[in-house]
Order: structure tokens, then C-alpha cells, then sequence
């Protein structure tokens, strides 16, 4: 661990990383934040595997570890039709495997997907629907930029901020699946902050401000200014009401 802010401040450097352009269903993300040189906060992330093979370590109190994932689509949309050649063993290896990875999008803390064919809004609606526990979900728009919507609650809610996070360089993105992570990150960061200055109460991810308008990401020590408009304060709707059946004039429901 090397230290940097003049001495002041520990920085984690990665010790079992996974490098930009490798995309990963699920990873554990440490999120370190520091000031930048021109007041834009930089926010540090590293990608540890969850299971690295034939590798042991210990992980170092300082981390500040969260999961996230890369979810597939449902199952039922991408079931694929296998060749008749395929074991038993093949098919199920197959199935198994996005078992796993939808049970760790379930437990995953920040989301993340591609938005495909749908407007980012209702592809990011159907995803903070489906992992409603989600702090932070996200969306892929394009090569650029990702739609992320941060919950301001401590259970399961649908408030929260609305923001698009775009690279300033749109040559040069870095790592998009990772840009939620980051807001997520400074959200930690924020309410670390406000936390060591407020001694007299607890304070609430409630009472979580409008997200910064840019963000440095930091992967492998290499920055990466994202620009973020927007900042919406919104709720989702709540989902409808399955219909009740109808009540019969004669049953035991009108007696």
C-alpha cells in the first residue's frame, strides 16, 4: 500500500486486479476517493476477482469492497436452442451457469447492462425492477456513456438520482461498467464525510446532495474525466396492481 495527498491519505493499490477491457459478470469493486489536483474528485477503482484461481490473499481492512455485476438478459428471452449433438452434462453446465450469475446479481450492490434495443429509461426501469436491492443501477447507452440511478434509501426504494455519465474524451470512455461503481463510490465517500463532521446526529443516505458534475475515474492508476448532467431527483412508479377476479354475486365473498 503506497500513500499519496502528501502523506496523508493510504491508497490501495490493486493486488489481484482485473485490467480495463476485460468484462466480467460479477467482480468485487474497491472505490477509494481523493481530491484531485484541480478540485475534481477522483475516484479509484479496482476490480478484484471473486474467486481468483490458485490465488490466496488477505483482503486489507482499508478496502471499501462492494459487488457489482454485469447481468444477462432473463433467461426466458436468450434461451438458446442447443444442437442435438450437446451432452446432458453441456446443457446443464450451460443453465447452471446463468443461474449463478443471476444469484449474484441478486446479491450484487451496484447493476449494470446494456441497454440493447430499448430507450435507456425503460431499460433501466425494467433493471432496477428486476434487482430492486440494487444501491446503484446502470445502463450501457452506447461507447461513451451510461444512465445510473442512485437510490436515497437504506432498504429497497424507488427514489433516488437519475444521471448520465458521459466521457469528456468519448475516444478514450475507460471503464463504462464501472461507472456506477463509481457513483456509488462517492456516495460512500459523501456520506463518510458528512458523517465525521456531524457528530450530533447519524446522517442518512436521505440526505444525500445532487451528485458532483465531474467525476475522475481512476483504473491502473490511469484517469479518466466523466462528465455528469442530469441529476434528476426521481421516483419510479410503483407496479400496477395484478387484477383481482372477479367476485361472484352468489360466492362466499359477497356474503
Amino acid at each position: 500500500m503506497a500513500e499519496d495527498n502528501d502523506g496523508r491519505v493510504p491508497v490501495q493499490h490493486p493486488m489481484v486486479a482485473i485490467y480495463p477491457g476485460t468484462r466480467v459478470p460479477a467482480a468485487n469493486v474497491d472505490t477509494h476517493s481523493l481530491p484531485g489536483s484541480d478540485g475534481v474528485l477522483q475516484v479509484h477503482v479496482t476490480r478484484y476477482a471473486l474467486e481468483p484461481p490458485e490465488v490466496f490473499w488477505q483482503e486489507p481492512e482499508t478496502l471499501q469492497l462492494h459487488m457489482m455485476a454485469m447481468v444477462p438478459r432473463p433467461w426466458a428471452e436468450i434461451e438458446p436452442v442447443l444442437p442435438k449433438s450437446w451432452s446432458a452434462e453441456a446443457r446443464r453446465k450451460l443453465i447452471q451457469d446463468h443461474v449463478d450469475r443471476e444469484q449474484r446479481a441478486e446479491s450484487a450492490s451496484v447493476v449494470v447492462a446494456g441497454a440493447g434495443d430499448s430507450p435507456p429509461l425503460l431499460a433501466l426501469d425494467r433493471l432496477r425492477g428486476r434487482y430492486p436491492y440494487a444501491r446503484c443501477v446502470g445502463v450501457i447507452v452506447d461507447g461513451h456513456s451510461v444512465l445510473a440511478w442512485l437510490t436515497t434509501a437504506r432498504a429497497a426504494s424507488r427514489t433516488g438520482y437519475l444521471v448520465t455519465m458521459t466521457a469528456s474524451n468519448s475516444q478514450e470512455p475507460g471503464p463504462l461498467s464501472l461507472y456506477p461503481s463509481v457513483l456509488y463510490g462517492w456516495a460512500r465517500w459523501w456520506h463518510s464525510q458528512a458523517a465525521a463532521l456531524i457528530d450530533e446526529r447519524a446522517v442518512t443516505i436521505a440526505e444525500l446532495p445532487p451528485p458532483p458534475l465531474t467525476l475522475d475515474v481512476v483504473e491502473a492508476w490511469r484517469p479518466y474525466r466523466v462528465d455528469l448532467t442530469g441529476h434528476d431527483r426521481m421516483t419510479f412508479p410503483a407496479p400496477p396492481t395484478p387484477p383481482r377476479p372477479p367476485v361472484e354475486p352468489d360466492g362466499p365473498e359477497s356474503r
